[in-house]
């Protein structure tokens, strides 16, 4: 049987100046407050915990969320970086919360469970949701296995979770562009390391943090990305899925990070680090170019502030590779839901009544900006956050309540608690901007049964391989012996066959 999971929350602190346009926008077809005689429906949530301390169980903006949805909440909050193998334990255990965030929707355990019938299918059930039904096409067909909607799609833009950030004021200090090709973005990062852009007199600065994943290349991938005009593992060439491993852009792209490694631009620590580490590193003052989604700008400006009043981290619109001007399209979720088909019909209904009603104005706001009134008021059209917003210790909760109640805003990257007025256009332009060139995924959601079984081994072992090239223990000749083995191996050339019939298929 699945089990339920206890309870544990997050507290914090918190001081912002919100856009009302930027809390609202997108979301539809509210439901009313649940009023009636029965008693709560008790609903245990599993979900990724991005805020730093817990919430107490009494905490007031939890509570109004209870009441208004008439549920008792049990959430298990998992820190952000122990939380892809928690899930997975999880689900190998079969001790699952009712309502439970996979991350990775095509990862071969979610696919295989699916497959085998732990998970709800949704399909059904769907158009009688109305904020389910009024989210974008496109992030519900991006989270189906094999044609089906086994979980909730947790909303996220089109636009903004690739790219980097850099210290603007850094580059207006040593009189440099905003960089365009990877020739600009070394040359900047190469002055970040060796001119002394804190003006402190100490070589204590480098150009670049990163830090990598088991199966990739996380806050390096957009150097990848770049050079192969693709934000994905696969490409079309030729009317053909082609892993871009085989590709000579992904060898430019290991000179590159080899040559940035060498010549210590990049922090000689990224092969060890976490995400959290790395953006301290940003945030710190001690590096200046750092791979992130768009949103957490005001995050790292607010902190680099604390130390450089006039710090202001940059994000980058796009980037000029071999195949001209690039940025990547997201594929409008960051994981979804699931429901284990252990849960009653009835409740499963009550479960995505209130996913209903979070993915609506009233709860998705209470969840990010707190109570009206109590939390923030508004003032020339912005959220202002009150005295009691602090003494509440609002940000952690607002940081985390969102990873489980959150409308569609096709500008919610562009804001984060606390972000002035002219960070949010400037973030709405790039935003604008972007979407009028960026590439999608091409391989998104595409299944390949060999890849389900064998592809996670053979993921690791290609990102070992770069890692080792990167780090000089493996040649760049070396690199181009893999690829040919990769080329002739059976099982990773029926991968690619599989990929691309399921393409056709689509």
């Amino acid at each position: 049987m699945y089990k339920r999971h206890k309870v544990t929350f997050l507290t914090g602190t918190m001081g912002f100046v919100l856009l009302v346009s930027a809390c609202t926008s997108g979301q539809t077809g509210n439901s009313p407050a649940v009023t009636t005689d029965k008693a709560p429906t008790p609903i245990s949530v599993f979900v990724n915990q991005t805020g730093t301390t817990t919430v107490d169980p009494t905490n007031s903006l939890l509570q109004e969320i209870e009441k208004k949805t008439n549920t008792k909440l049990s959430i298990t909050w998992v820190p952000q970086n122990t939380f892809s193998e928690k899930v997975k334990i999880t689900l190998a255990s079969g001790d699952m919360s009712d309502l439970t965030l996979v991350t990775s929707i095509f990862d071969p355990q979610v696919v295989q469970l699916a497959g085998d019938g732990a998970f709800w299918d949704l399909s059904p059930y769907i158009d009688s949701y109305p904020n389910f039904k009024a989210l974008p096409k496109d992030i519900w067909e991006n989270a189906k296995i094999k044609g089906k909607s086994y979980g909730i799609p947790r909303p996220r833009p089109l636009e903004g979770s690739w790219g980097l950030q850099l210290r603007k004021d850094w580059l207006d200090k040593l009189g440099l562009k905003v960089p365009e090709t990877m020739d600009d973005v070394y040359a900047v990062a190469k002055a970040f390391t060796e001119k002394d852009p804190d003006g402190n007199g100490k070589a204590d600065t480098y150009g670049l943090t990163a830090n990598v994943d088991v199966n990739g290349m996380g806050t390096l991938s957009w150097v990848e990305n770049t050079f192969n005009g693709v934000a994905s593992n696969w490409k079309m060439k030729d009317g053909q899925l082609v892993p871009v491993i085989f590709e000579p852009s992904e060898k430019q792209a290991l000179e590159w990070l080899k040559r940035v490694y060498e010549e210590k631009i990049l922090t000689p620590d990224w092969a060890a680090l976490k995400n959290t580490q790395a953006r301290e590193q940003y945030m710190g003052n001690k590096a200046g170019i750092i791979g992130t989604a768009l949103n957490p700008q005001w995050l790292f400006m607010d902190a680099i502030r604390k130390l450089v009043p006039q710090g202001d981290s940059y994000p980058i619109t796009y980037l000029i590779g071999p195949e001209g001007k690039f940025a990547g399209r997201d594929a409008g979720n960051y994981g979804m839901f699931v429901i284990p088909k252990t849960v009653p019909e009835a409740k499963m209904k009550n479960i995505l009544e209130l996913m209903n009603q979070g993915y609506g104005e009233e709860i998705s706001n209470l969840a990010a900006f707190g109570l009206p009134e109590v939390h923030y008021t508004v003032k020339d059209g912005f959220k202002v956050a009150t005295e009691q917003a602090t003494k509440d210790n609002l940000a952690d909760v607002t940081n985390n309540l969102p990873n489980i109640f959150s409308g569609y805003d096709k500008y919610q990257r562009a804001y984060f608690a606390g972000i002035p007025k002219e960070y949010y256009d400037r973030n709405k332009k790039l935003i604008d901007e972007r979407s009028t060139f960026s590439k999608p995924d091409p391989a998104y959601g595409l299944l390949s049964k060999t890849a389900l079984t064998l592809g996670p081994d053979i993921d690791k072992k290609i990102q070992d391989m770069k890692v080792k090239v990167i780090l000089g223990k493996e040649s760049l000749a070396a690199w181009d012996d893999f690829v040919a083995k990769l080329k002739s191996d059976n099982d990773y050339r029926k991968i690619v066959q599989e990929m691309n019939e399921a393409y056709k298929n689509k």
